[in-house]
């Protein structure tokens, strides 16, 4: 009788270098611009915490922003892979409330933050990115079977992976955070199945 092949797979998320409308205060979402100073340093830093990990791949979002912050982590990695993007890797999709200030998108749209199943104007959902982010894990584990990935994308998409690995409702996570670097890591194997250790600084869902 054939053994089914063991899954030996460990992904790190990054989130993306800090950005001018990440200082503002601003919603990125699909827009947005590339990595301050400080955010080229947050991916040095990031680049420096996954030196010793033995990445040899690194997948990113196709926004700026991230592939600016992938192509630090790897060339600091000196890695000969090519970097992979990918679309589903993008952040949410803010639609008619891109650029406006968090605070004006609270009071302009209060479901936000509230209901993960509200759809900004031309835009996404929690709930929507949630379903893209878990497609995108899906398929890379039909593609891969082993190898140790870096994984570069955005504070939201982040959040709400987190949330399912964890079996945490979305509607409990909707105010939390993410800070800029290494976020997380999921260990995938046959024996354990998934299991995600995440990084101080990153919160999920907010205490009660």
């Amino acid at each position: 009788m054939a053994h089914t092949a063991r899954i030996a797979l460990t992904l790190y998320f990054v989130r993306h270098g800090r950005t001018e409308m990440n200082r503002l205060g601003l919603l990125q979402g699909r827009g947005g611009h590339g990595l301050l100073p400080e955010g080229v340093i947050d991916a040095e830093k990031a680049a420096a915490a996954l030196a010793r990990k033995s990445v040899n791949l690194v997948y990113s979002s196709d926004q700026q922003r991230a592939i600016e912050t992938a192509r630090i982590i790897h060339g600091h990695l000196g890695l000969r892979s090519p970097l992979r993007r990918s679309p589903a890797l993008r952040e949410m999709d803010y639609g008619e409330m891109s650029g406006r200030h968090d605070d004006e998108v609270r009071r302009l749209c209060p479901l936000w933050r509230k209901d993960a199943r509200f759809i900004f104007p031309g835009g996404e959902s929690f709930a929507l990115v949630q379903a893209r982010a878990f497609r995108w894990l899906d398929r890379l584990l039909q593609r891969h079977r082993s190898g140790t990935f870096a994984v570069v994308t955005h504070g939201g998409w982040i959040r709400t992976l987190f949330a399912g690995l964890k079996g945490v409702p979305l509607s409990r996570c909707l105010n939390g955070s993410v800070n800029h670097g290494v976020a997380g890591r999921l260990d995938v194997s046959s024996e354990r199945g998934l299991h995600l250790s995440v990084t101080p600084g990153v919160t999920i869902f907010p205490p009660s």
